[in-house]
């Protein structure tokens, strides 16, 4: 049949290039999954050990801290939906290599705030829930920046023949991303925070920064308005 033969057909030389663009995103990806997921690992025992979590008189236990990011989604992403038609009916809608570059960004500034947490509680001291509300919400706006877009741009430039196998790389990255999570993690306790979340903030930075210098030569190969 004719799909047989399409799933069966060689690949050209332009799909080879749209393979080589995705497996090149996807190991960007890997960083910024290894930082974004710090949530359930040493923010989470941020959380635990220096967060003060008395609202009201009411102690929240810190395992709520995991809640925020997925109830931030389920209110921005509607948002930034408009935003982007906003920008698309101008013509000044980023492509979706910027969008990921963005997200990168974003998620290694948001440390920042984690940053000036870390100097401003020192040694056994507490500080306010507000550190955790902002970083997590700078969080959830990279990731609304980078993960949707990376998925749609798989099965948008993927060669219809393994666009599933492409999809399975991408995850893949995602999967190898919260490895490195763990290991990441373990300079946690050995390293002071401000320094580690110093370290953070560049390893997301700095991909993103990567993003942008390649973006170019990507759209050349993709097609800018993708």
């Amino acid at each position: 049949t004719k799909e047989q033969k399409e799933e069966s057909r060689k690949l050209t030389k332009a799909e080879w290039a749209s393979v080589g663009v995705l497996v090149f995103l996807c190991a960007l990806n890997i960083m910024f999954w290894a930082i974004y997921e710090q949530q359930g690992n040493t923010l989470q025992l941020w959380a635990d050990d220096k967060t003060d979590w008395n609202f009201l008189g009411f102690v929240v236990p810190s395992s709520w801290f995991q809640s925020f990011n997925p109830f931030m989604i389920f209110i921005f992403a509607p948002l930034l939906n408009m935003v982007w038609a906003w920008q698309a009916k101008r013509g000044k809608e980023p492509s979706s290599v910027a969008k990921m570059g963005i997200g990168c960004i974003l998620c290694g500034a948001a440390y920042i705030l984690m940053i000036l947490a870390a100097k401003s509680v020192p040694g056994a001291e507490k500080g306010s829930i507000i550190w955790l509300v902002g970083t997590v919400f700078v969080f959830t706006m990279g990731e609304l920046y980078l993960s949707p877009i990376g998925l749609s741009l798989v099965t948008k430039i993927s060669p219809a023949p393994i666009v599933s196998m492409m999809m399975g790389v991408w995850f893949l990255s995602s999967f190898v991303g919260n490895y490195m999570t763990g290991y990441l993690g373990t300079f946690y306790s050995v390293m002071p925070k401000e320094q580690f979340f110093m370290m953070l903030c560049a390893l997301g930075v700095g991909t993103g920064l990567i993003f942008f210098m390649v973006k170019g030569k990507i759209n050349s190969i993709i097609g800018k308005h993708v």
